[in-house]
């Protein structure tokens, strides 16, 4: 890239080229952060940079101010599965209850629990005996004859068969009728549908004395599901498998962390000045600022209604917000950093937040148009950054142009490090 710096240092260096009594040696002046400097491009240099330039403009902007707050699980986002009835805790399935930290979904079986039967359930009454052998005599009554109904049907079947291939043979030979043929195809259908219904009925009496035979034991008990109410991370697990548990007993806690709130406990004297009924932004996470760029977009949090808290030995009151957490990650009791709107609006320089410049020091500056191809670096001082834009407390009058596509380029042009 051409481009030429001019500093008083360069200028010096120059007159001493068209010197008669010129140096044997000549040190030029290099130019340092804290020098103003022009930089002139030619127009091939400037068409490969891509130099666009933004005018600067005066606007009422919506003050912010930035608070620590500390993240936790909403309420009512939090289920705690209880035992409902005495019982041993067994895994579902072969699989392992889930350790706190994992994530389940909802209705996903957790665990089994075994129920344990009471006294009065280990022995059944000589009535309930009686009961249960003649209900066990007439399944086995039935069961013989659902046999019989499912060996005739087959045998209907059977013949069916056999008249319907005599049927299409004789169609065959032109010797039969095409009705007897439709005939014999309508009686197999008959007969097929008797025997399934024949074969439903036997099974099902065979599933009925299976369970009067387990009904008759009475140290058997089926195993109920403990499923997760709601998707979301195991935060507790209060029991491990084997262990007996009675009723009522918490077996493990379910906390929903799509959606996550954030508490800003707030100085009572700045209680007053916030506007409470705009959404505060994110600004700092585990300890790093985070962009807020125009492609990146600024995570919203908005004011929502909670229990009123406060501190008295802080002098602080807390307000409450709730951002979704999805792409976020956000822990219970993590610490960030929240951008909350100030009451009324001021009118402040506003540029765009690519045109500022960071210096070693961390000054901020932005390079002016301040002719065709020339741009002058000139320091600017920076309130706050909102999305695309930069809220500037002094800078370059409005209108006048600043580099957005490019600065960084000019920047390193200007130190040394551009291409």
């Amino acid at each position: 890239m051409a481009a030429t710096v001019t500093t008083p240092g360069c200028r010096k260096s120059q007159d001493a080229k068209h010197d008669g009594d010129a140096k044997p040696a000549v040190v030029e002046k290099l130019p340092v952060e804290t020098e103003l400097a022009t930089v002139r491009l030619t127009e091939q240099a400037a068409r490969r940079l891509g130099i666009a330039t933004t005018p600067v403009e005066r606007r009422a902007v919506s003050k912010r101010r930035t608070l620590g707050g500390e993240a936790m699980a909403p309420l009512g986002n939090s289920l705690v599965v209880s035992a409902p009835v005495p019982g041993v805790i067994t895994q579902h399935a072969g699989a392992a209850v889930p350790l706190p930290g994992a994530q389940v979904e909802r209705n996903q079986v957790v665990a089994n629990l075994v129920p344990l039967l009471s006294p009065e359930r280990d022995f059944m009454t000589p009535a309930e005996r009686v009961q249960l052998v003649a209900a066990r005599a007439n399944v086995v009554a039935s069961q013989q004859t659902a046999l019989g109904d499912r060996q005739r049907s087959q045998a209907e079947v059977d013949g069916a068969q056999i008249a319907l291939e005599r049927a299409e043979n004789l169609f065959r030979d032109g010797a039969g009728a095409r009705k007897a043929v439709d005939d014999a195809t309508a009686q197999l259908n008959i007969a097929q549908s008797n025997l399934q219904a024949a074969q439903t009925r036997e099974q099902q009496l065979a599933r009925m004395l299976e369970q009067l035979k387990r009904d008759g034991d009475s140290s058997a008990a089926s195993p109920l599901a403990l499923a997760a109410p709601i998707s979301g991370v195991v935060r507790a697990v209060n029991v491990r498998v084997g262990q007996a548990v009675s009723v009522g007993a918490p077996l493990f806690e379910i906390v929903d962390l799509d959606t996550i709130w954030i508490r800003v406990p707030v100085f009572v004297d700045l209680l007053g000045t916030i506007d409470k009924e705009k959404p505060a932004y994110l600004a700092m996470l585990s300890g790093q600022p985070l962009p807020r760029t125009a492609s990146a977009g600024p995570i919203e949090a908005r004011p929502i209604a909670a229990p009123p808290s406060a501190d008295p030995m802080t002098s602080s009151a807390d307000l409450y917000y709730e951002l979704r957490n999805q792409g976020v990650g956000l822990r219970p009791g993590q610490r960030v950093g929240m951008d909350l709107p100030l009451i009324g609006n001021s009118e402040s320089l506003v540029a765009p937040a690519a045109a500022i410049i960071y210096d070693i020091y961390g000054g901020t500056w932005v390079y002016a148009a301040t002719a065709n191809l020339e741009y002058t670096r000139r320091r600017v001082i920076l309130d706050w950054v909102d999305g695309a834009n930069a809220v500037l407390s002094s800078g370059p009058e409005p209108g006048m142009p600043v580099v957005t596509n490019g600065a960084a380029e000019l920047f390193g042009s200007e130190f040394g490090a551009g291409k």
